[in-house]
Order: structure tokens, then sequence, then C-alpha cells
């Protein structure tokens, strides 16, 4: 655990920009002892009162806010089974009272924690924490509630004190935060025993709830030990194990908690044996010490791990001291650690930047992007804004306007649950933000094609200008989005182009929370875009200062964040790389193989509709759709050929059996007459047009495996060719392509017309 900084005392004069380091042990009972909730959090300032419009999303935030602005205090709310009573008599007699109350709670059994409120001597705050106490108003209380609230009330009355001088609550100022005057007291006692007592009544950390759950009270135990009495049994509670820069392995952590030795080869020297079964200690020491190097990093930390670890844990470092331990074992180590992290003299590859056009042109489709949000409703803008950002993301990543996406690749860039969703993002950013190009996936090579997307070219600009400084943060970690609401994109991405910060009305209007630009957000949108940036707060992404006003971060995330993340996105990875080898096997499933059987029905009713026309109308028909198709466009003509195709593999037809057939079907007069027909066609074009209507056809046959379009495929000549030499290889070998073909098909003919005479 990172120790927090918070702003020194309102008091300290000579030092107004000093502040204090609050220690891990404060921070782990705080953690240990109130909700997480960020509604559970609030900031007041001196005269006691709650600062308006200020969301604390968490407690290190708060503890950040503690000091700037009219911030005073932090108050938060208590977890279930915890509860603390406000001694507010002051003088002497608050100490007497105070001691009277830590001695009735301690008799029953409750783990307790005297604090002094800050506010005068004889002042206290006495947290207790017992499994069957379950904090309600004062006409509901029932159980040890009851009795607590019983034993005050007769308490005050025997002493002759106001009742409300000793009061049961559960909101209080948490152990880490200073008094709203300034002042800054400490609990009594050992911190981490507290905490392992604590954990002894309360083992699993607080969850999370936005309001107190009002459990079944149960009657109470009357077998229960003390806690004093259960730590003079040598029981060892498991150590509050802190994370520095990562997590201690498991082997290590139960070392240190249980005594017990990991698996290694720990015999050297006068201890080796035949068997090896007798341990040298300095060797698992050492081993130990590396590895609080590496994941602590901190001599003093880690000494206090050493210290309150298991008793036959480390007993030479604990028997020769700190000191020793520093100079042989730590220092030892950590000048290894150093010769092992030092660089090689290879020089590091500078990370090149995009091209200035890239950027100008991923810059303008993010203003598109911004514009084009509010022409989709608001339940869908959230989905668009992630597709389309992580798409400009990939332009820039490439360094080239047009790339590959992949339905599955932006499904886990994302985070989103579905790729149809994935598919409508990018027909909404099709024609707005560039072109989607769908004729460059091919069915016979679909490991290694897909869809492509072309973003617009940026506008011509007189003088390229400096654009203002933005922050730019690192990537997010891969599977964040998924555990995240869906609308913390679209507000961190507000906030990384905002020049200055937004208070949360402003943020909820700009990130397209409401319906239409412009629009007071309502309470519901306003509670959406809250708890999204509780979120993001949480993540690191974001932080909000003292005037409830947010502003883009870039803080280290806990743990549990980066597991969820990495849980999720091992989730949606396990899915996609199933669906991608169903998809490259060309296995089908259920629902594809009954779409297939109603487009084979759907082809087979066409055929017999065309079956039962006449000649007549069938040539019609033939010669109408032909004129049709010659009057268009090279890319309508292709984009019409690429329809049919696909028309056709859904049907389950085969391109290249379909072109076979329908090339056996023509007889040789009439294929004759279509190739000198398209060579008259074909030499009315441009140069410029020949070329594109080769090279269209070509993409056509290579994307669907039809035969290539010359019989065989010359030497690359790796001369320099002539314009003219060029501008012939374009052009189609038709006399000899034709005539081989044409003589190919006579041969067939003389073998049918033979096989026939034979047969007859």
């Amino acid at each position: 655990m990172l120790p927090v900084t918070v702003p020194a005392s309102r008091g300290d004069a000579a030092h107004p920009d000093a502040g204090r380091r609050v220690s891990p042990g404060l921070l782990a009972l705080d953690e240990h002892l109130f909700n997480p909730d960020a509604t559970q959090w609030l900031v007041i300032d001196a005269g006691n009162e709650a600062v308006p419009k200020t969301t604390v999303p968490s407690l290190r935030d708060g503890l950040e806010l503690v000091g700037k602005g009219r911030v005073a205090a932090l108050v938060g709310h208590l977890r279930d089974g915890v509860g603390v009573v406000d001694v507010d008599v002051p003088g002497e007699f608050g100490d007497f009272l105070a001691a009277e109350i830590t001695d009735w709670l301690t008799r029953r059994d409750c783990w307790v924690l005297e604090r002094p409120s800050g506010g005068a001597r004889g002042r206290w705050h006495i947290f207790f924490a017992h499994r069957d106490f379950h904090y309600s108003p004062a006409a509901t209380r029932t159980g040890l509630a009851a009795q607590v609230s019983d034993y005050l009330s007769g308490l005050a009355a025997d002493v002759g004190v106001p009742r409300g001088e000793l009061d049961l609550r559960d909101a209080v100022r948490p152990l880490s935060s200073p008094h709203r005057h300034g002042a800054i007291t400490s609990p009594k006692g050992d911190l981490r025993q507290a905490l392992r007592d604590l954990k002894r009544v309360l083992p699993a950390a607080p969850a999370p709830s936005p309001l107190r759950p009002r459990c079944k009270i149960k009657p109470p135990t009357t077998g229960g030990k003390n806690t004093s009495a259960a730590a003079a049994t040598g029981f060892v509670v498991p150590l509050a194990l802190q994370r520095w820069k990562r997590q201690l392995r498991p082997e290590w952590r139960h070392y240190l908690v249980d005594g017990q030795v990991p698996d290694g080869s720990w015999a050297a020297g006068a201890t080796k044996t035949r068997g090896a079964l007798e341990v040298d200690r300095s060797l698992v020491e050492a081993a130990c010490t590396r590895e609080l190097v590496w994941a602590i990093g901190d001599p003093e930390m880690a000494w206090r791990l050493i210290r309150e670890s298991h008793p036959r844990v480390m007993t030479k470092a604990k028997h020769q001291g700190y000191s020793w331990w520093i100079t042989y074992v730590w220092n030892e180590l950590v000048r290894t650690a150093s010769e092992f992290n030092t660089p090689t003299d290879q020089p590091i590859k500078p990370i090149q930047a995009p091209p200035a056009d890239v950027v100008d042109a991923v810059t303008d489709a993010r203003a598109e992007l911004s514009r084009v949000m509010w022409t989709v409703p608001a339940r869908k803008r959230a989905a668009l804004l992630l597709v389309g950002h992580h798409l400009l993301d990939r332009v820039l990543r490439e360094g080239r306007l047009r790339v590959p996406c992949p339905e599955r690749d932006l499904l886990l860039d994302t985070g989103l649950g579905d790729r149809k969703t994935i598919r409508t993002a990018l027909a909404l950013l099709n024609g707005r933000l560039g072109t989607l190009h769908t004729d460059c996936l091919s069915l016979t090579e679909r490991d290694s094609t897909s869809y492509e997307f072309e973003i617009n070219p940026a506008q011509s600009r007189e003088g390229r200008q400096i654009p203002p400084p933005v922050f730019d943060p690192p990537p997010p970690i891969r599977g964040l989005w998924a555990t995240l609401p869906r609308s913390s994109h679209s507000l961190w991405r507000t906030l990384l182009t905002s020049r200055t910060p937004l208070d949360l009305t402003e943020l909820a209007g700009k990130a397209g929370l409401v319906e239409s630009a412009g629009e007071e957000p309502s309470k519901s949108q306003r509670s959406t875009a809250k708890a999204a940036l509780v979120a993001l707060s949480k993540a690191g992404m974001a932080r909000v200062d003292e005037h409830g006003r947010w502003h883009p971060a870039t803080r280290p995330r806990s743990v549990q964040v980066d597991q969820a993340a990495a849980a999720a996105y091992a989730r949606q990875l396990e899915v996609v790389e199933a669906e991608r080898a169903a998809y490259r096997a060309g296995t089908t499933s259920s629902w594809t193989a009954g779409r297939a059987r109603a487009y084979k029905a759907a082809k087979a009713r066409e055929k017999a509709w065309w079956d039962n026309l006449s000649p007549a109308t069938r040539a019609d028909r033939t010669a109408a759709k032909r004129l049709e198709f010659d009057q268009m466009s090279l890319a309508q003509q292709a984009k019409r050929k690429a329809e049919l195709a696909e028309r056709r593999a859904r049907a389950g037809i085969d391109e290249l059996d379909h072109y076979q057939t329908w090339l056996t079907t023509l007889s040789a007069d009439e294929y004759v007459a279509r190739s000198l027909e398209r060579k008259q066609r074909f030499q009315a074009l441009s140069p410029a047009e020949r070329g594109a209507s080769v090279a269209a056809w070509d993409r056509h046959r290579l994307r669907y495996g039809l035969t290539a379009q010359r019989l065989s495929k010359p030497l690359v000549d790796q001369r320099p060719q002539s314009p003219d030499v060029e501008q012939a290889a374009l052009l189609p070998n038709g006399p000899a392509t034709r005539d081989a073909a044409f003589l190919e098909r006579q041969g067939h003919l003389f073998d049918k017309r033979a096989e026939q005479q034979a047969a007859g």
C-alpha cells in the first residue's frame, strides 16, 4: 500500500504547502472499518457543513482533497458490524467516561479502538466491532445495537450528562483524516495489532453497498473468546501484506505467515545431508529478502513485516538486528537487483510519430465523430463513440489512413458484448468518418483478410498550425472498458479533450449523456455520470478537486482493478478465439445452417420462377439486365458483381463451380460473339479506364478464387520498362487467350459428338 500525502494542518503557517504522510497502518484500518462505496463519503468545511457539489470516489481521493479550498476534513460511514461512540464530554471526566465505555464493550467480546476526537481534551471516538452488531436508527435498534444504546442512556443518566454527549453513530471522521480545525489525532495502541484483532472479528473486506444492509439479528453468542486471550495462545493472524511494487508470491506469503519453508534446494555447506532434510536458514532468509526487495522495495516496510512475522521465520535476522540485516543482506541483494536491471548497450529504438497527414486526418475525424454522435439516440451513443475512437486509435498506431477493422478485434478493444453492436457502429461511421471497404474480405482467405476502414484525408490548410497541448495518457489496459460502466469511455474522452476542468453537469452534457446538445442533464443522467466517474477514479483515470470539478489523471490502479480487467479480457478472448477457430475451419452453427437453408430455398424458388418463363421473356429480361450492367460505372459494376457472388455464397453455391458451369453451357458461337463484343467495348475505353477495368476483374477473381486472366504467369522482369511497355502489360492478351480457349472448347465438342455417335 502506498502512503498517501495529506495536506498539512491549516495552522501550519510556516509551511503552508507542506504535507504529511499517512501511515499504511491507518489506511489499512480505515479501509477495513469504512464502507468503500462512493455514496458513503463526504467532505466538510471548518464550520461542520458539507461542501456541496463535491463527489468523493474513495478514501484516498477524499484525503487528497483535505486542505484544499473549503475542504477541512473527510467523513465516512462505517461498514456493517462496526459502530462508534462519540464522547463529547470535555475534561478529565470525558476521559473517565471513555475508559468506562471501553471496558464495557471489551467485556462483551467487542474489538475496541480509542481515538481522541480532536475538538478538546476529554472528547473521544470509541470504535468497536462485533459480528452481531448492526447499526440502525434509534427507534428500530435491536440486539447488540439496542444494548449499547441502552447502556449509553443509562450511563448518561447516572453521571448527569446530556444524552447527546454519549452518542452511538455510524458516520465519523476516518482515522487518517485530520479534525476540521486542523488537529491531528492518533489512535491508542499498536495499529498493526489492532488491525490483526479486527480481522479476527470481521475477516472479510467490506463490500461497497450504497444502502446499509439490514441483516437479521442473531442472538449473541456466549462462547466467544476475548481478543487479548486469543492473542496469548500463539495463534498467528495472517499479515496485512500490502502492495508496493507487486504482490508477494504465495509461497513466501505462507512462509511469513505460517512459517512453512517453500520448496527448494535450501541445503548447503555443513548442513548438507544425503537426503537434504536439513535446511540452511541463511539461504532461506536471503531468498525471502530477495523477494521483499523485488515486491516491496522499501526496507523499513520489509523489516516491519519480518519483525511481525511467524516466530520461526527469519530468526537470524531478528537476532542480529535491523542494522546487520540492512548491511549484509538487504543492501547486497539491492545491488544484485540493480545489476540485473542494468540496461544493455544496444540503443533503444525511438518511437516514430505518425505522419502529419495522418494526425491531421484523425483530428478532423474526431471532430466529425463529436458531431455524428448527436445524430443517434443517447442509448446508442456510448457504443458508437467506443468503436469510433478505438478505430481512430488504430489509425494512429498504424500510421496510415486505411487500416483493417476486424469485428472481433474491435470487440476485444472496446469490451462490448456482441459483434452486432460493432457492425451497427461501423455502418453509422461509413460515409461520415470515412469509407468501410467490404470488398477486401476474401472467403477463401479467412485467416488473413477482413473489412478495412479508410478515414477521410484532412482538409487542406493554408498553413500548418501547432495544436494546443492536450493530456495524452497511456492507453488503458485491455479488458478495462468491459468492467467499467458504458458511459465511462465518453466521459474520459471528454476530459482528455477539455482544456479546463468540468463540473458534473457540464461534463455529462458534453459527453453525450443527454438526448440532444444543450440540454440540462436529468437527475438519473447525473447519477449515471457520477457512478461512471467514480469507476474512472478507482481505475486511476480521473480525479475530482475541492470544487467538485473533474480532471483527467494517470494514477496507479489497485490490484483489484487490474485483476478484474484481466479476467474480463480472458473470458472475452476465449469466446473470440473459439469463434475464430470455427469461422476459419468452416464449421457452422445451427443458426447459420438454418440461414443457409433459407437462402437455398429462396434460390430454388427463384430458379423455379425463371424456368417457368417463356424463352422470349427470358431473352428480354437478360438483354435488359445486360444493358443496365453495361451502363454502370466500373465501381458500380464491381459492387454488383460482389453482391451477386455473396448471395450465391450464402446460398451454398461455390463461385468457381458456378462460373465453370456457366462457361460450359455457352455454345461456341455465343462464346465467340461475347468475346468480340467485349473486345470492342474494351477498346472503346480510355487507357485509364482499361487499367481500372483489368484491376477490378483481377480483384474479383482473386477474392472469389476464380481462374486467373492469363493462362500462365510470365516471369518478372527486373529491368526498367518504358511507358509503352507498361501500358501494353496492363491490357488483356485477348487473341491468344480467346483462341486457346476456343480450340479447347472445340475439342470438347468433337469428343461429345464422338461419344453420342458411339452410343447411337
